[in-house]
């Protein structure tokens, strides 16, 4: 008997995130490059000398083990760094979902720098990095970009204080995402408690929501989705109507048949017969 599992990965693959470039930096402060604007956003891990770093019309203190981000449109007056040696790995990113990825680790635009929790000897984000910008290594497209997002998922692991994305429309982030587990995981023996615990509300405050944005229930759009399903089966599959039940959530066909016939009116053996595809 065969046995599915997954789980469900929100949306921040690549085509939203991408890796321009990346490398290492290593100069003298006393020679500093000339005040310049980034188009793209830059992360960075300092390991240089303590010193400043003038970004817009603010100075910051910088140290070793910091992690510093170089927002676009920013003027960066490296001119205004002291100390005897700045040292740097860097990656040049670019994307929709960059900023909100940013953003749950605390950096933002007027936060451009922190600290993170875990010790640089036991960061897996500092060793990500350091294989990312090993000047001796020689990587293809998608290996540079998987080891610029492990960099990103462990940032987001390792900062001390994660905090969530601001987000304008709250009730339309927690109905897409409650749809988009539901179309998932509506094969597995999912209930309404499993979607409100996956978005951490409370299940009355969700079919609330759910409801004002679609003028359903959370449970009435779980059942028309996996009907919908099962309609699809119905029209090409010669499954018996068990199995077809079954790949739709419903491990009792009884189950499945009186739901069938609530939505539609008819048992779902007549709906095969009158809409079969042959």
């Amino acid at each position: 008997m065969a046995e599915l599992t997954n789980q469900f990965c929100e949306s921040t693959g690549s085509a939203e995130i991408t890796l321009s470039q990346y490398g290492r930096y290593l100069g003298d402060a006393e020679k500093p490059p000339l005040p310049f604007l980034n188009e793209r956003t830059v992360v960075s891990y300092f390991t240089g000398e303590p010193g400043t770093l003038k970004l817009g019309n603010t100075i910051y203190s910088i140290e070793p083990g910091m992690v510093i981000v170089l927002f676009p449109g920013v003027c960066i007056n490296a001119t205004a760094m002291a100390g005897a040696k700045i040292d740097a790995m860097w990656m040049e990113l670019d994307g929709e979902a960059l900023p909100t990825v940013l953003m749950r680790a605390g950096l933002t635009p007027q936060k451009p720098l922190l600290f993170p929790a875990v010790p640089e000897g036991e960061s897996e984000m500092v060793a990500a990095f350091a294989k990312l910008t090993d000047p001796e290594a020689q990587y293809g497209p998608l290996r540079a970009t998987g080891l610029a997002m492990e960099v990103l998922d462990c940032l987001l692991r390792e900062t001390p204080r994660p905090c969530q994305p601001k987000i304008a429309n709250l009730q339309r982030y927690y109905v897409d995402k409650s749809i988009r587990f539901i179309k998932t995981k509506y094969p597995q023996d999912i209930s309404v408690e499993d979607v409100a615990e996956y978005c951490g509300l409370n299940r009355s405050y969700l079919g609330k929501l759910f409801r004002d944005a679609t003028g359903m229930t959370t449970q009435e759009y779980l059942i028309r989705h996996r009907m919908s399903v099962a309609c699809s089966y119905l029209e090409r599959a010669a499954a018996p109507i068990a199995t077809i039940a079954r790949s739709v959530g419903y491990p009792n066909q009884l189950h499945f048949s009186r739901a069938f016939h609530k939505v539609f009116g008819i048992p779902p053996r007549e709906w095969q017969k009158r809409n079969r595809r042959v």
